[in-house]
């Protein structure tokens, strides 16, 4: 095959913007779509390679798999090894129960999967696993295991068969890809049914190239064309980098943009076209022959620097790590990648017992790490103990006592009650008071119903206009309301929610180094089954108004409302913080101050939406219930506390733990008393 210079610098052009999403630089926000550059290219590749060797009759699936073997398998070897180093000194037990259990994952090319089961690819969360980036390989590798074979099947019914059916397939992919996007999409990103259709449109760059180039070059000069074409495809990628971002649904049709784009550069650029000489100098070239070993040491690098430190790294942190990557990139490309390539060096045999041995040893202390809850004696028990305690999350539907969908039991039945009911409705702040609402309504003789919907505020008329399934939100709390209004045997309702999320569309900034990060909600009005979007936050009257006129029409049909005003957000990951702390300070407890914010910051943040609550017309049938007064300069004079006497009230940055929970549930108790 062909060294074609362009294509390494088309390599750059795909690691840089990756590098710099995960840094946190706001301008690259759609440089996730580095990978999808990267997946079009290896289709190409290996796609050419197998049909020329298949072409001579020469094609070999062991000599295949040694080549992959070499490619992938010693750089990742050694960044494994440095980044489980490393999880011994940084990651507390709950992570590194978690690193270990990604790194059996690894070991078997399914980290994808483990991380689809997870929670997604968004989110401070992720940004803290070091093997989070692996999923792109484990993608690759499951192609190439199910492609060569597929070639090998159809070989024997000619090539026009192959193409028909191959075509057929990767259409299939595409058309999956985008009705997942809005119906499941953290299946849509990490999964390979529905991205093997990008690498297959490298797939169908190597057919073409092979079978029909000569053709089409033969009825048609390419000199402008490929000028033209060329630039086209570096413009739509750079396109993608510079405007998408985690709110953009994806992939999907969205995706065609950056892959269509690299199908145009490996079309048309060469060394005969001007974007053809950009990609291929000097510089360009240099970066994308150590693409790979930088893609593998960036994303723990940025990990492990965010669990060293409570805080946020700064700019200037991630900005040198960035640099540092691409400086071992150069180093393990030298010294482990080039020489493992050379056959001469290393025998076939030694690569595969290599592997063998090595994913062996790697799975075996991934399961040793599971098995230990994360090698968790080397803290001290009752730390332990705390910081499990806060982080548990029983699953909601582990609590129900019903589990059809369908009439009255269509929503969580938490407690059997003989008469009367009452209903926790709300989003997943709601929730987190589930447990602790379950068992101090066991001790009465009132039943209870959980309606909840993450991310949707129980509130009518409204809509989140930044989710491609949009429409969901305002569906569910209408057949809510309809639910709740219409059954008489519903008395109380329980309504608590992240209000000022929606009200803001703002993450939370605690001013002191704990910045939220992850997707920007834009909570906006349905009005006449037309579904509104305001750009700008000029429709926060009209929300007010939403979050009045649903509270008043439960007041009106009788019913007694428990309102619960919002909860103070941490800004940090109150857990994962006092970690970090116990290990800086291994010698001292930390005391209510650690992790606490300030009090000002919280009703400026919540303001509005305190305002917006405060309109509801007085009733004798509405009680409000107060966190900031619960958990706000009261222990802490001018602070929001976020633990006290060894009991941790969160479980990350904005979520109650239990017992952060039962602190809101004894004040809302006292009412039905």
């Amino acid at each position: 095959m062909k060294y074609r210079r362009e294509i390494d610098g088309l390599r750059a052009f795909a690691v840089l913007p990756v590098i710099l999403f995960h840094a946190g630089f706001p301008a690259f926000s759609g440089g996730f779509v580095g990978v999808d550059v990267f997946f079009v290219i290896s289709g190409y590749l290996i796609t050419t390679i197998i049909l020329s060797e298949m072409e001579e009759g020469k094609f070999s699936i062991i000599n295949f798999y040694d080549r992959r073997a070499r490619r992938i398998v010693p750089a990742l070897f050694l960044v494994l090894l440095a980044s489980t180093l490393l999880s011994l000194v940084w990651l507390p037990p709950s992570h590194m129960k978690d690193y270990s259990e990604s790194l059996v994952a690894v070991s078997l090319f399914s980290s994808n999967i483990l991380f689809w089961q997870e929670t997604g690819y968004w989110g401070i969360e992720n940004e803290l696993k070091p093997l989070l980036h692996t999923w792109s390989l484990a993608v690759e590798e499951q192609y190439y295991i199910l492609f060569p074979l597929f070639l090998i099947l159809m070989w024997r019914f000619g090539k026009r068969w192959i193409l028909v059916s191959f075509f057929s397939i990767t259409l299939a992919s595409l058309l999956l890809s985008q009705w997942a996007s809005s119906r499941d999409p953290s299946a849509n990103f990490f999964l390979l049914p529905t991205r093997g259709w990008e690498l297959a449109i490298g797939a169908g760059i190597a057919f073409y190239f092979l079978y029909r180039k000569a053709f089409i070059d033969s009825l048609l000069s390419h000199k402008v064309v490929d000028e033209v074409m060329g630039w086209a495809g570096l413009s739509l990628i750079a396109y993608s980098v510079l405007t998408f971002d985690e709110n953009t649904p994806f992939p999907g049709f969205f995706a065609l943009i950056p892959t269509v784009g690299t199908a145009l550069v490996i079309l048309f650029a060469s060394q005969q076209t001007t974007a053809g000489k950009l990609l291929g100098s000097r510089a360009l070239v240099g970066v994308g022959l150590i693409s790979y070993s930088a893609y593998l040491w960036h994303q723990p690098l940025f990990a492990f620097a965010r669990h060293a430190t409570p805080y946020e790294p700064s700019a200037t942190t991630l900005s040198a790590l960035a640099i540092l990557s691409l400086v071992l990139a150069f180093f393990s490309w030298k010294y482990v990648e080039a020489p493992f390539r050379n056959r001469n060096a290393f025998s076939r045999r030694q690569i595969f017992t290599g592997t063998a041995v090595g994913s062996i040893a790697f799975i075996a202390f991934g399961l040793l790490g599971y098995f230990t809850n994360g090698f968790e004696g080397r803290f001290e028990k009752e730390f332990v103990n705390s910081i499990n305690s806060a982080k548990q999350v029983i699953r909601v539907r582990d609590l129900c006592q019903n589990s059809e969908a369908g009439t009255k039991n269509r929503y969580c039945l938490l407690v059997e009650g003989e008469k009367d009911s009452a209903v926790l409705f709300g989003d997943s702040h709601a929730s987190a008071l589930a447990q602790s609402l379950t068992q101090a309504f066991s001790q009465s003789d009132m039943g209870l119903l959980l309606i909840t919907k993450t991310g949707c505020p129980p509130v009518t008329g409204i809509y989140r206009a930044d989710t491609p399934n949009h429409k969901a939100c305002y569906q569910h709390n209408k057949q809510a309301y309809d639910y709740i209004l219409n059954d008489k045997s519903i008395t109380h309702v329980i309504l608590a929610a992240r209000w000022t999320l929606g009200m803001e569309g703002t993450r939370f900034d605690n001013l002191e180094g704990g910045k939220e990060r992850g997707r920007k909600p834009h909570l906006d009005i349905v009005e006449g089954g037309r579904y509104l979007h305001h750009e700008k936050y000029d429709h926060r009257e009209l929300i007010t108004q939403r979050y009045v006129d649903s509270v008043e029409a439960l007041l009106d049909a009788g019913k007694k409302v428990v309102l619960v005003y919002p909860i103070p957000e941490a800004g940090w990951n109150v857990p994962d913080f006092l970690t970090r702390y116990y290990q800086s300070n291994p010698y001292s407890s930390p005391d209510t101050s650690i992790a606490s914010t300030s009090y000002d910051v919280f009703l400026k943040r919540n303001q509005r939406t305190i305002d917006a609550l405060d309109k509801i017309a007085p009733n004798k049938n509405l009680v409000r219930v107060y966190p900031g007064e619960i958990f706000c300069d009261s222990a802490l004079a001018g602070r929001c506390i976020t633990h006290e006497n060894g009991k941790i009230f969160y479980r990350d940055d904005d979520h109650l733990s239990y017992s952060g929970a039962q602190q809101i549930v004894q004040k809302i108790m006292t009412l039905f008393e």
